[in-house]
């Protein structure tokens, strides 16, 4: 192998220190700088967590107070009953009630929640009512006690139509309402 020349010297003297600069770049330099910014993106990300569990904690108050409305308010929702039987029931003895304040006669009330989505009961009823009675009837069962969805509703006027006089209706409705067994009581 023949000797270097000078140039060639100072061109392999440079061609070591850029390799020695490199490798302490790539070994020491890099990772240091690369924690940095690492540590700078964990803690902004630590901060903004931070900020977003106090705006909740903060809230705090007023998720209580909303939570103790609706305790409040959930019999507006939903029958309170042990069983789907006794809801039923319940809601049963409701437009009972409704058709003995309202003067109406009531043929046949039955329970008809097999055809419900869990968690509401359903009630099938007849009856024999005037129309004031009819209207006056679902404005109470919108507004009074827990809510009921009307799901079905009949009329029919056929003695009034054969008789040409007024007549009672033949209302059939179907009733569903949700009920709430006791442990969901506390929530």
């Amino acid at each position: 192998m023949r000797p270097l020349s000078a140039r060639e010297q100072k061109l392999l003297a440079l061609a070591l220190l850029v390799g020695a600069v490199a490798l302490v770049w790539l070994a020491i330099v890099q990772p240091v700088v690369g924690g940095f910014s690492a540590r700078a993106a964990e803690r902004e990300r630590l901060t903004q967590t931070w900020r977003r569990n106090d705006r909740l904690i903060a809230a705090m108050p007023a998720w209580r107070a909303a939570s103790e409305q609706q305790r409040l308010t959930a019999s507006r929702f939903s029958i309170d009953a042990p069983s789907e039987r006794l809801a039923a029931e319940a809601l049963k003895a409701r437009i009972q009630q409704l058709a003995a304040d309202e003067g109406f006669n009531v043929t046949g009330v039955e329970d008809v929640s097999d055809q419900a989505k869990p968690g509401e009961v359903r009630v099938r009823a007849d009856g024999e009512l005037t129309l004031t009675q009819l209207c006056d009837s679902l404005r109470r069962l919108e507004t009074e006690g827990a809510f009921v969805i009307v799901d079905f509703i009949a009329i029919s006027a056929d003695r009034a139509a054969a008789s040409g006089r007024e007549a009672p209706l033949d209302v059939r409705l179907e009733l569903s309402a949700a009920y709430r067994p006791p442990r969901a009581r506390g929530l």
